[in-house]
């Protein structure tokens, strides 16, 4: 006889899954809920990985974590537990641990071996990092650990862990000292004797094996979820698209985030970055220095809290800034800050909106209905159900840009697609699938174009580039997940990620 047990969220009872399931949908509240293990089927899965196998697969390994971590801040866990049987050979009850870690943001262990891939992985900044190499050069570890601890918040014995990773990092880079004193000559006269009798083989070998030693922790410091990864993106002389700036922190002072989830940039690169549930909106200056904070009052038909839940952001060449929230489009003056008279129109909740080269305000409402404002906010035409109609299938959560051309972008977060609409609302496309092959999304978060007609989807993967035709053309790596996108005629793409960061691409061309 089936078991049953509750869901933590409304409840309901929930009936034991006739199939080895780590993780259900609760079918009252559609919440992710994890089956406790007393529940779970048992299955006859791999073995995980041995310690020595994550050692040398530990490209693999990093990359698979990394994924299973933005799988489950996207609320996936049911992908990521799949991956990690997939990828890494885990039992479900393995599996369901490493995700139930992730989400309450600890250190997570596969079998033996520990890996810092948690779903609230901490980066340091280029400074940062310099900082910690210039203490640990002059032999001072314990301030060194102490300043880590500060800047990531860790516990004594993750910080001498990543402090002793960082030493072994200068250690191999560090060149020797010039042998001056006659017991260093001596001492090298000897090694030199002893080489010379061993033959190069042996030189050869612990070369190759130094070298190795090397290549692996400098990789495992600066990929995916590495402490040193915000550091080598802005100074990687292999990347395609380099990283201009990069600035934030998490915190609810000036020039701090919480849960940002929206980005706008104006004709003089100002920078403007909004909470998505605390109502704050910031404006930076275009070297990412604070200089206004305006709070954004919500409706209490929308929210018992009075902060709105601001969806979208964008502002026009004559610097009104346009804040999407509570069905409606708020405006602000930027000069000042003052607030003008917000766009409301009867039977539509505006969710997504977007500035033509003409001024004229796009919106996304209803879930998936694309509409033409002029700047008063009066209705030039509106197509209903502008997803739904082409994929057949419904969307309630879509995403909007536009190109020089007055073609409009709308990128399904349900339908998992880019649709393209004419400037008078014409469809005349569609590219994307759902999948973790190349060029697949898994989970879409926003959509923008370039001045060379480039479109870039945000997902969990990356910003995937695409030709503008729709064909793949590369993924571009993101510190953690970008929840919003803006770009400028120059071709610069500011991004504001969960880590919290602003970050900025000077995008290149192909």
């Amino acid at each position: 006889m089936s078991k049953t047990f509750h869901c933590p969220s409304c409840g309901a009872p929930l009936s034991q899954p006739a199939r080895d399931q780590g993780i259900v949908a609760c079918t009252y509240c559609h919440s992710s809920v994890i089956v406790p293990a007393e529940l779970r089927r048992t299955s006859s899965g791999e073995n995980v990985l041995t310690p020595a196998e994550s050692l040398f697969n530990l490209p693999e390994l990093a990359s698979t974590m990394r994924e299973a971590a933005n799988l489950t801040r996207a609320g996936r866990q049911e992908a990521a537990l799949r991956l990690l049987q997939e990828k890494l050979g885990m039992d479900t009850a393995e599996s369901s641990r490493v995700i139930t870690q992730m989400e309450q943001g600890q250190i997570v262990q596969i079998g033996e071996v520990e890996n810092r891939f948690s779903s609230r992985s901490t980066t340091l900044a280029g400074e940062d990092a310099q900082q910690l190499f210039d203490l640990l050069n002059k032999g001072k570890d314990e301030e060194a650990i102490q300043y880590y601890r500060r800047i990531t918040g860790a516990n004594p014995e993750d910080a001498q862990s990543a402090v002793s990773a960082l030493r072994m990092t200068t250690t191999l880079l560090d060149k020797p000292d010039r042998l001056t004193s006659p017991q260093a000559a001596k001492i090298a006269k000897g090694a030199a004797s002893l080489f010379a009798l061993s033959g190069c083989l042996t030189f050869l070998v612990i070369s190759l094996v130094s070298l190795l030693t090397f290549g692996i922790v400098f990789w495992a410091l600066v990929s995916d979820g590495g402490p040193l990864e915000g550091w080598w993106m802005t100074v990687n002389p292999f990347a395609r698209e380099q990283v201009v700036l990069s600035f934030g922190r998490e915190g609810i002072s000036n020039g701090s985030f919480d849960d940002p989830r929206s980005i706008a940039v104006d004709g003089q690169g100002h920078i403007y970055v909004s909470d998505y549930r605390t109502g704050r909106v910031q404006q930076f200056d275009p070297q990412g220095n604070f200089l206004n904070l305006w709070i954004e009052e919500g409706s209490p038909q929308f929210s018992a809290s009075g902060k709105p839940t601001i969806f979208s952001l964008a502002v026009n060449r004559d610097g009104i800034l346009h804040i999407v929230h509570d069905g409606s489009i708020y405006r602000r003056n930027t000069a000042d800050g003052s607030p003008l008279s917000p766009i409301l129109i009867n039977r539509m909740s505006i969710n997504q909106v977007f500035i033509t080269r003409e001024g004229k305000i796009a919106v996304i409402a209803n879930g998936d209905d694309l509409a033409l404002l002029t700047p008063d906010g009066e209705i030039e035409w509106m197509i209903n159900d502008a997803i739904e109609s082409v994929a057949g299938e419904s969307e309630l959560t879509a995403y909007l840009s536009g190109d020089g051309l007055g073609n409009f972008y709308l990128a399904g977060g349900f339908t998992y697609g880019i649709f393209k609409y004419s400037s008078e609302g014409k469809y005349l496309n569609r590219f994307g699938s759902r999948g973790e092959g190349t060029g697949q999304f898994s989970a879409i978060h926003a959509v923008r174009v370039d001045s060379q007609g480039r479109i870039y989807v945000s997902d969990i993967k990356g910003i995937l580039v695409f030709s503008p035709d729709g064909q793949y053309l590369r993924t571009l790596p993101v510190q953690g997940v970008a929840f919003g996108m803006d770009i400028t005629p120059d071709d610069r793409l500011y991004l504001i990620t969960n880590q919290p960061k602003v970050m900025v691409y000077q995008l290149g061309k192909d």
